[in-house]
């Protein structure tokens, strides 16, 4: 029996057996979307590099016009130089300072009693804010007392703290502790009561007990605004041992502010004061690295 094929007028000869077809359209397709994420990482790339560059020549540009203006008028003496020294004085003296074995212990000094301050005052806040997050009622109840030891002056404890403890190492950590202790403790309290309201409803539904919310919803969502006040703790706890070393201390960098002021030596003054900012940024630096770390693990 001989078989008939059906061949459709409007149709083309039909292709043989073993021919290949080159998908050359979809190729070049496909390779669109390739290409522009490729473009678009570029310029993303681009763009970083530019907003880095014009940052620095922002910064480089503000310090140079503001000593460029500080040495304009001290060397013309629009004031007085020996109230605003000079800032190659300033430099030199600082330098002349790294040498001096007594600067390296009013360093130590000051440093160690900074650090024992964040780290007793961080946790002590830490938890504090937790508890209070946690049991409204008792942040209702402990509310006032919180505002009053709040509002007083660190400067005004120092002394006390100093009639209690001596003139030791004592008084500083505890005057850094009392002001990294309220920074955290608000942190903490504002990040776990600020998470989404659906968030936790869906965690009840899920049948999470109150542990399982904290540690895998409430704590981690928190801990991004509880690193970015650790910053903000870390030059305040300096402030804070500095402040009571100009109170009364037999070391420090705030005692050495003092015998430096009162002995009219303006450049020491003034080089002090720059290692106490580059203390505070060396401690801000290494804190915003942490951040950094715990924001890239929570996106």
């Amino acid at each position: 029996m001989q078989q008939t094929t059906r061949k459709d007028p409007g149709m083309g000869p039909l292709p043989e057996a073993g021919t290949t077809f080159e998908p050359a359209e979809d190729a070049t397709f496909a390779s669109l979307p390739a290409e522009f994420d490729h473009q678009m990482l570029a310029e993303r790339r681009r763009a970083r590099i530019k907003e880095k560059v014009t940052v620095w020549a922002v910064r480089l540009g503000a310090l140079g016009a503001f000593l460029w203006g500080w040495w304009y008028v001290s060397s013309n003496q629009v004031l007085d130089p020996a109230l605003i020294s000079a800032p190659g004085d300033v430099a030199r003296t600082f330098i002349n300072q790294l040498s001096d074995s007594t600067f390296w212990t009013d360093v130590g000094s000051t440093f160690s009693g900074a650090m024992v301050g964040l780290v007793i005052g961080s946790a002590a806040g830490i938890l504090a804010g937790v508890i209070f997050a946690r049991v409204p009622v008792l942040h209702t109840a402990a509310s006032p007392f919180l505002t009053l030891m709040n509002s007083l002056p660190r400067p005004a404890l120092a002394p006390i703290f100093i009639l209690w403890f001596g003139l030791g190492f004592g008084p500083k950590a505890l005057v850094a502790i009392s002001v990294v202790f309220f920074v955290l403790m608000t942190n903490t309290m504002s990040a776990i009561k600020g998470l989404d309201h659906d968030i936790s409803q869906l965690a009840k539904s899920l049948g999470m007990t109150r542990r399982q919310r904290f540690f895998k919803i409430e704590f981690p969502a928190a801990l991004p605004s509880i690193v970015g006040g650790l910053r903000l703790g870390a030059v305040y706890s300096v402030l804070g041992a500095v402040v009571s070393e100009m109170v009364g201390a037999y070391t420090g960098l705030g005692q050495r502010l003092v015998v430096m002021t009162n002995n009219f030596l303006v450049a020491d003054t003034f080089a002090i004061l720059l290692a106490m900012g580059i203390l505070s940024m060396f401690l801000d630096l290494v804190i915003s690295g942490l951040q950094r770390l715990v924001i890239r693990s929570h996106r």
